[in-house]
């Protein structure tokens, strides 16, 4: 049996173009902004009174803080863009003097921290002159939370984020963004309201949540309307799975569902769905039926199923979500259903003959199912990715090969690496035949 493990990278890729999570923030803040999107928000918003999360305001926040207070993001960020500027030789000229400039000013900022520490022989001179009179506790002489930078240098740093947002992967300013509106890091956030019982953060995730649910939706129907006429065979990757294969997603899109339902298979989310929703306080799990889901009315959803499921009375509590799982290393159990897909899944693993990984990163967050695979090292294993030198190192702690001992090889005309039964192959997940792995 042959298994296929889809992560985001299936989804976001040519031919589909579901966005990746790092640029799902200001989609989803541009989505706002059309009547559809506003329609949808007001109506969710109506829901959770009191509440104070604003997307437009959350992206200005932190554009805002990160001019002004970005110390621990220097050292990876001029790392990581004089490492691109230094190996990668397809870089444009603009993209150049990006690089240059923000290692420019990294190396500025970092050259006055690195000048305000407080060593050990001026700590040293100091006790020997005034003796126990000052108390040496601080580690440098300048109190960087108060620093003020100028407003020159605070509108360079917030061109460069706000340009950073609007071109996330580009292969400059993805360094300099660094994830710093990654949906699935404030998803976590507020996500612990659940255990607190802080009412502020459980409206806030619901918010979110519920946005984040409805973009997709909206995006959703707009890819299955671009291939209404031939979906079974024009949808990049999905198309391509024989019936006999099973689906292992991290995507929340419906896609995987619809295409193993042909075949009467059942694909596995292993983080949850947008067909299905969940009470996080009775553990409910509420699916939305096939036939429903397709042509489904989103305000008219949200005033049958979701506005008769959400009460924040004390003696009547019910939290409805969507079935996303948050990215946490210990995962949350939404709902039962959780339980017998994770074992599912593992099941399918052990059981292949063969396993196929697209788009998928490796995360930390996600050692759940990669502890499923270090358990299963003997199987043969294709890994397709853009980037196969970064997942290299991630998965050495998965299959315990050192980078270096890679052999190169070469497979549908695309570099690859192979040591033993893995072999990794350096495309996007739309360029190979994986019917031919």
């Amino acid at each position: 049996m042959t298994v296929i493990v889809l992560g985001a990278g299936v989804d976001a890729t040519e031919g589909i173009g579901m966005p990746l999570t790092n640029e799902l923030i200001p989609k989803i803040n541009e989505f706002i902004q059309t009547e559809e999107g506003a329609n949808i928000e007001r109506k969710l918003r109506s829901m959770l009174p009191s509440l104070r999360f604003h997307f437009d305001k959350f992206i200005k926040n932190t554009i805002d803080r990160i001019a002004q207070d970005f110390g621990r993001e220097i050292n990876s960020i001029r790392e990581n863009v004089q490492e691109e500027l230094r190996n990668n030789g397809r870089l444009s000229e603009e993209d150049q003097k990006m690089g240059r400039l923000v290692v420019a000013i990294m190396d500025k900022v970092s050259s006055l921290r690195s000048g305000a520490v407080l060593d050990e022989e001026t700590a040293q001179l100091i006790e020997e002159l005034f003796g126990q009179t000052i108390r040496i506790d601080d580690e440098t002489i300048v109190d960087f939370s108060k620093l003020v930078y100028t407003d020159t240098f605070k509108s360079v740093m917030r061109q460069i984020m706000e340009r950073s947002l609007s071109y996330p992967n580009n292969v400059i300013l993805k360094h300099v963004y660094h994830n710093l509106l990654d949906i699935e890091e404030i998803l976590v956030k507020y996500f612990v309201g659940f255990y607190t019982g802080n009412i502020g953060s459980i409206k806030t995730y619901i918010y979110i949540s519920w946005m984040l649910w409805s973009f997709m939706k909206v995006k959703e129907k707009e890819i299955y309307l671009t291939h209404t006429d031939n979906l079974c065979n024009n949808l990049p990757i999905y198309s391509q799975i024989p019936a006999n294969w099973k689906i292992i997603t991290f995507n929340y899109s419906s896609f995987a569902h619809f295409f193993a339902a042909r075949n009467h298979e059942k694909a596995l989310y292993f983080h949850g769905n947008l067909m299905t929703h969940v009470d996080v306080y009775n553990k409910t799990e509420l699916p939305i039926n096939d036939s429903d889901y397709k042509d489904l009315n989103i305000l008219s959803f949200f005033d049958e199923q979701l506005a008769p499921n959400l009460s924040f009375d004390d003696n009547n509590r019910k939290y409805m979500i969507p079935e996303f799982l948050p990215p946490m290393k210990i995962k949350p159990v939404l709902s039962r259903g959780f339980i017998k897909t994770w074992f599912e899944a593992e099941q399918a693993i052990k059981d292949a003959d063969k396993i196929i990984i697209v788009g998928y990163s490796f995360n930390h967050a996600d050692e759940h199912f990669n502890g499923i695979l270090r358990e299963c090292r003997d199987k043969t294993v294709f890994i397709i990715d853009p980037d196969i030198e970064k997942v290299i190192k991630r998965i050495e702690a998965i299959y315990y090969y050192v980078p270096s001992t890679y052999n190169t090889i070469n497979i549908q005309g695309h570099p690859a690496k192979k040591h033993g039964q893995v072999t990794l192959i350096n495309a996007e997940a739309h360029e190979i035949n994986i019917q031919e792995l």
